[in-house]
Parts: C-alpha cells; sequence; structure tokens
C-alpha cells in the first residue's frame, strides 16, 4: 500500500469508532495542553527578564568591586590588604583595556538614614551615586534620569518608595517634589554647618564636665532634594535613591574643627574621603555583549580586583527556571504517559473488533508489515491530533492569559505587553512529542495484529 493509503485507512477506523477515539485524542489533548502551557510560562518569563535587561544594556556591563572575594585579610585600622582601592587613576587605565567602552564610578552613601517628605519618614535602604555618562541607564517611569548637567539637590526614587509615599499609579505627580535626607549623627559633608557644630558641641561639654564623646548627640542634618525621576524598582535594585557623584562628593567630606599648635583658634580641616578611600565599585561597559565576559577576565588578571559580567550572572539566575521547566515539563509528561496507555488500550480494542477483518487481509495477501504498519499509522494519528488540538488549546489560554498579565503589569507600571509566547519550537516539539508517543503506544498492538493467525482471525466471533 502507499503512504497516503494508510493514513487513508487509519483516518476511517478512527471515525469508526468516534467516541472511544475522542476519548483517547482528548487523553492526548490534555498532556499536550499541560506541556505547552507549563513549558511556555518558564520559555515567556526567561525572555521578559532577558529582554529588559537587554533593553538597558546590562549584559554588557562588568561589576568590579575592591576585592576579589569576600575573604578579609585586615592589615589593620579595619582595612582590607588585598584589596584595591578604586580611584580615578584606576578608572583611566581600565578604560584603556581592549573592548571597554566606558566606566561609570559608584559610590554607596551611608550617611543619611531617612527620607522625610511632607509628615512621612521613610528609612533609606540605598542610596547611591554614579556617573551619569549614559553607562548605567535607568528605566524611568516618571521624569527623567539624572544627567551631566545635574549637581547638588537632585535625586531620582525607586518606584517602591514613591509608592510608600502615596504616588503608587501616578509617579508623575511625584516629579517636582522637595523632600529631605536625614542624615545620621556626625555628618560633616555638603549642608551641614561645621562652625555651628563645633560651637555646639563646645557648649554642651562645657555644661557636662566630665562626659565623655560617646555621650553628646549632635543634631541631625537636613539636606534639601527635588525628584526628578521614578525608577523602575523591578528591574533595579529596591528601595534606591540616586544622586549625581559630584555631589557625592561634597557628602563624602569631612569638615572638623582640629586645634593645631601655635594656632589660638582651631582651624577648620576639610578631607576628601572618596579620593582617600576610592569608589565603592565601578560599572565598567563592554563594546559588545559578547565581550563583557573577556573584560571582566581581564580586568580580574589586570588589576586585582573582583570582576563579574552582568550576563553570567543573570544566566546562572535563570538556570534555576530551566530546573522549573524540567519540573513542570515532567509533570505534563506524566499526564502524557496516561494518554499513553490509552492509546494501547484504544488500539488494542481495536484489534478484537476487528480480527476477522484482519484474517481477511492476510488471506488475500496483504504482509505482516502491511498489518503492522497499518495499526502503527493509526496510532501515530490519534497522538499527532492530541498534539494539534493540544497546542491549539494551549495558543487559546496564552490569548485569555495574556490581557490578564497586562493588566497587573500595567499596575505595577511595566511597559510590557503579552509576554506569554508559543515558540516555534515548542510547537512543534510537543506535536511531535505525541506523534512519537502514539507510535510508541502503538508498537505492541501492531507487533499483536500483524502476528494473528489469518485461519484463526477469520473463524474469529
Amino acid at each position: 500500500m502507499r503512504f497516503f493509503d494508510y493514513i487513508f485507512i487509519a483516518f476511517l477506523s478512527i471515525r469508526r469508532q468516534k467516541l472511544r477515539s475522542a476519548l483517547t485524542i482528548f487523553a492526548v489533548v490534555i498532556g499536550a495542553t499541560s506541556v505547552t502551557i507549563m513549558l511556555s510560562v518558564v520559555f515567556s518569563v526567561k525572555t521578559f527578564i532577558t529582554n529588559q535587561f537587554e533593553q538597558n544594556g546590562t549584559f554588557q556591563q562588568v561589576a568590579v568591586a575592591p576585592q576579589t572575594d569576600i575573604t578579609w585579610n585586615d592589615r589593620g585600622g579595619g582595612q582590607c590588604s588585598d584589596c584595591t582601592t578604586l580611584t580615578d587613576a584606576l578608572v583611566a587605565r581600565i578604560l584603556a583595556r581592549p573592548h571597554v567602552a566606558g566606566v561609570a564610578r559608584q559610590v554607596q552613601l551611608w550617611q543619611f538614614e531617612a527620607l522625610l517628605y511632607s509628615n512621612q519618614k521613610l528609612r533609606i535602604q540605598q542610596l547611591i551615586a554614579y556617573d551619569t555618562n549614559g553607562v548605567i541607564v535607568d528605566h524611568l517611569l516618571a521624569g527623567r534620569d539624572l544627567t551631566a548637567a545635574d549637581r547638588a539637590g537632585i535625586v531620582t526614587v525607586s518606584s517602591d518608595y514613591a509608592d510608600k509615599l502615596g504616588f503608587k499609579n501616578n509617579y508623575q505627580a511625584l516629579i517636582g517634589k522637595q523632600v529631605s535626607l536625614y542624615t545620621s549623627q556626625y555628618y560633616t559633608g555638603v549642608g551641614s554647618d561645621p562652625a555651628k557644630m563645633y560651637q555646639d558641641q563646645q557648649t554642651w561639654f562645657a555644661a557636662h564636665p566630665g562626659a565623655s564623646g560617646q555621650d553628646y548627640h549632635p543634631a541631625p542634618v537636613f539636606v534639601s532634594a527635588t525628584i526628578v525621576g521614578v525608577t523602575d524598582a523591578s528591574l533595579m535594585s529596591n528601595y534606591t535613591i540616586r544622586v549625581p557623584l559630584d555631589w557625592a562628593r561634597g557628602m563624602y567630606e569631612t569638615q572638623n574643627y582640629q586645634t593645631v599648635a601655635g594656632q589660638q583658634r582651631p582651624l577648620l580641616v576639610t578631607t576628601d574621603e572618596l579620593a582617600k578611600n576610592g569608589y565603592t565599585s565601578l560599572i565598567v561597559k563592554a563594546d559588545k555583549a559578547s565581550d563583557a565576559a573577556g573584560v571582566a577576565s581581564d580586568l580580574r588578571h589586570t588589576f586585582n580586583v573582583g570582576a563579574a559580567d552582568a550576563q553570567t550572572e543573570i544566566k546562572q539566575q535563570l538556570a534555576l527556571f530551566n530546573i522549573l521547566g524540567y519540573v513542570l515539563g515532567s509533570i505534563g509528561g506524566i499526564a502524557l504517559i496516561v494518554a499513553a496507555v490509552g492509546v494501547v488500550n484504544t488500539m488494542i480494542m481495536s484489534i478484537l473488533e476487528r480480527t476477522r477483518e484482519i484474517g481477511v487481509m492476510r488471506a488475500v495477501g496483504a504482509r505482516r508489515a502491511a498489518i503492522s504498519r497499518l495499526f502503527t499509522f493509526e496510532a501515530a494519528l490519534l497522538g499527532l491530533s492530541g498534539g494539534v488540538f493540544g497546542v491549539a488549546a494551549g495558543y487559546a489560554l496564552t490569548l485569555i492569559g495574556n490581557p490578564i498579565l497586562n493588566k497587573q503589569l500595567r499596575s505595577n507600571n511595566i511597559g510590557s505587553t503579552n509576554i506569554l509566547t508559543l515558540p516555534w519550537w515548542l510547537i512543534i516539539g510537543v506535536i511531535l512529542l505525541t506523534t512519537v508517543i502514539g507510535i510508541l503506544a502503538g508498537l505492541y498492538p501492531a507487533r499483536r495484529a500483524a502476528h494473528l493467525n489469518p485461519v484463526d482471525a477469520l473463524h474469529y466471533e
């Protein structure tokens, strides 16, 4: 028989037992739909996360830290013996390395405790200053990012801070609002009044003779700032306030009055702590995402610093989704195994009902191989049909799920839409998988049909 003859006869046999065939195909559909949806969700989430990082250039970035690992080797005075100070001179040397397109300096500011707005006071989790040279690109939900022209008094806040301040779903209304950064004790940077702090200290100790320095608590300093942008907390660090690096230099200064020999009055001594201790970290931008891993390795070996490319780190985290995909795929696979048992049962029942037909076919010259192929094609058609309908059902569920997810994304101020997708490889893979399962499930019934004795088959009642 020709190839299409097998398909035609298999199709007629399936139509002959409509209810049984429909129930068998339905079992395959359940398994195929489960595998399709579960793997589609995992793939879509991975793609969504990857795309978000690609859009802001994160895959081109290499994070540079002063130390190569977390081991602390003390050289006295609380200093790390194997740490490399991240200075401007080092930045210049890094810029000269191959495949380095730019470097942004970052500073973690610890001098501030709270953000004040109206009658609200929020704890500051992260206050970061960085170069506004285009290496670090924030995803803005409202307003603008920091620019090279910004100096003192300009900040951006992450969306979770905006939510806490009462501007959820209305971030634009927060732009231009005045806030205060509430400093911790002994803050002597920009915005403070060293002369007044010194006078207050002298007055207090005069009123408390014999008291120790630990008993003295100077008044905190309030530094005013204007919010110019709201960044997406779902993509960057949570609860983060960002300020221009030029402003942070002043924040890092210490201004203290010190008694100098030969001087009647103490002199104001200003120390540039940032120049002395270096930057907290550097973000290096590679020419291309494919160069990031090589740049990280080069920086580690050349400058004895810690360096990790974002692409490798993110992919390691996304590997968890691969494990989740295997688990969810296995769950769907169990449903397909159950469906395969249904195919075996259907084919065996079909053989019992068509025993005389098989006997006639064998009597008129049909070979065992032809009989085997006939029932194998029938089982394969059951699997193929279940796979096609299962993928169609999965696609329909993505059409239903996307509007629901879009609403959730909008409520969290995420601009991406229709993130649930069915990649072509998943569609083809599921259909091929169910077809192969149908073939494998039909092997035993097909072999049994092929080995029926023609004489016994003709006398079968």
